[in-house]
């Protein structure tokens, strides 16, 4: 008899440890979801998911149109440096159905001045700090900026690399983390670090509680370094800048730039540099350029995500399967080292979702991020990181492949074109998987959810 029971509490102790290493394996990534500040929730409850665009304010004719094509691109935000300089546009864009926001340069009298115009969104209190003496400087500016206007958002825009991100947090209390990113270079190159710095920024926004900004490349450069001569974004670049950034959790993004650089969204035939003010910069004169067409292609888009994006957090792993080109290389040797820690790589397999892959053509690897809402539902993201130099959407687009677990009949996907819910059944691959095959464009992502009766996040 005591033999017996010796046997069965052995068999039940290994069954015990046996199911725990189990659910250990197959559980799912931690619940991760945070509150924002309530004076950022207020902001953002009256607003569209931002889309900003840094405008040179020294055109003086026809603003109604430059501001009709403005809006026309998908932008809601016009953005400009020296808001002294600015103000004929700032009082226009109301009439348009577009908001205004600045950087006070270091002059408080000329902000005051213009903050008396309605449409103000935010401030960016300075731009890509480089020394600690500057980041004390900002800081003593954000705290005015903080006492002078409570309910405005305020924050600094960083070169990620350049300063310490939890000395910029203690000193400049921003209601946003911030900063710039031109990874597309003019010699067909992506950045090997642009998907490194993505993940520093979004462990530094979810230490902190904060949403997660960004100035993404939507203009070229000439210049004899290739690292720092850039490329006009074509549509399967463009889709790839954004979709990596909202599979990283973020919330706003603005785009670098509009007018006022030879290769913009929109260029002046007839101005040798569109930067100078007093030059002949006349309507007439301006067209646009692939970048503009790019951002109004995907400006939708990232609206009906951005209905369910602002109310989830990125959380857990960021995987990565196929070409591992952009994403399988050793962490960059920054002198500003991250204090927190990053988390992507190669994907690992999840309760539900176990690969994702190209069935055919091209691949330069597919990014998979997962999220929550508030009340601990999944979500996840995947995205076909192809594109390049002149490369469509449709050039880019390939044929992907999920496989999931044998429980998984369906999942939702939020349809990127009409916002609607729609559900996505799956097919049975043997008795251990179920697969589901979608299309997506260069670039793109497509944002699911569990097929389980529970309602989305959305706004």
């Amino acid at each position: 008899m005591p033999k017996l029971l010796f046997e069965i509490s052995r068999k039940y102790l290994l069954l015990s440890i046996t199911l725990i290493v189990a659910g250990w394996l197959s559980t799912p990534l931690a619940y991760a979801w945070y509150p924002y500040s309530e004076k950022y929730d207020a902001w953002q409850a009256e607003r569209p998911f931002l889309l900003g665009g840094l405008h040179n304010s020294t055109p003086q004719d026809k603003l109604d149109f430059r501001l009709q094509r403005f809006k026309a691109a998908g932008l809601n935000t016009f953005i400009w440096a020296k808001p002294w300089n600015a103000t004929h546009f700032f009082k226009k864009t109301q009439h348009h159905g577009l908001q205004w926001a600045c950087w006070p340069r270091n002059n408080p009298d000329a902000l005051r001045k213009v903050m008396e115009i309605p449409g103000n969104s935010f401030v960016m209190t300075n731009d890509e700090p480089s020394t600690e003496e500057e980041l004390v400087h900002v800081g003593k500016l954000a705290k005015w900026l903080r006492q002078t206007y409570p309910d405005t958002i305020q924050f600094v825009n960083l070169s990620i690399t350049k300063i310490d991100h939890d000395r910029l947090i203690e000193l400049c209390q921003p209601d946003v983390f911030s900063f710039d990113h031109y990874p597309l270079q003019r010699n067909g190159v992506t950045h090997l670090n642009y998907l490194y710095d993505l993940d520093w920024g979004r462990q530094t926004a979810s230490k902190y509680n904060l949403p997660y900004w960004i100035y993404l490349q939507a203009t070229g450069r000439e210049q004899d370094n290739p690292t720092y001569a850039y490329r006009v974004p074509d549509e399967a670049d463009m889709r790839f800048l954004v979709y990596t950034f909202l599979a990283h959790g973020g919330t706003g993004i603005q785009f670098y730039m509009y007018y006022g650089h030879d290769e913009s969204m929109v260029m002046d035939t007839e101005v040798e540099n569109m930067s100078i003010r007093g030059a002949d910069h006349r309507f007439e004169n301006s067209v646009v350029t692939r970048a503009w067409h790019a951002i109004r292609d995907v400006a939708p888009e990232i609206q009906h995500l951005g209905t369910v994006l602002v109310n989830l957090r990125s959380k857990g792993h960021i995987g990565y399967t196929g070409n591992g080109e952009l994403w399988d290389h050793p962490a960059p040797s920054y002198r500003i080292k991250p204090s927190v820690e990053m988390n992507h790589g190669r994907f690992r397999r999840h309760e539900h979702l176990k690969e994702v892959e190209i069935i055919d053509g091209t691949n330069r690897g597919i990014m998979i991020a997962f999220f929550d809402d508030e009340a601990g539902e999944e979500y996840f993201m995947v995205v076909n990181m192809l594109h390049g130099t002149n490369m469509s959407k449709m050039d880019g687009a390939r044929r992907l492949r999920l496989l999931f677990s044998s429980a998984v009949k369906g999942v939702e996907r939020l349809n990127r074109f009409s916002g609607q819910i729609e559900t996505l059944n799956t097919k049975a691959a043997g008795s251990e998987y179920r697969i589901l095959d979608i299309l997506l464009e260069g670039g793109t992502g497509d944002l699911f959810k569990w097929s389980n009766g529970k309602p989305w996040a959305k706004r």
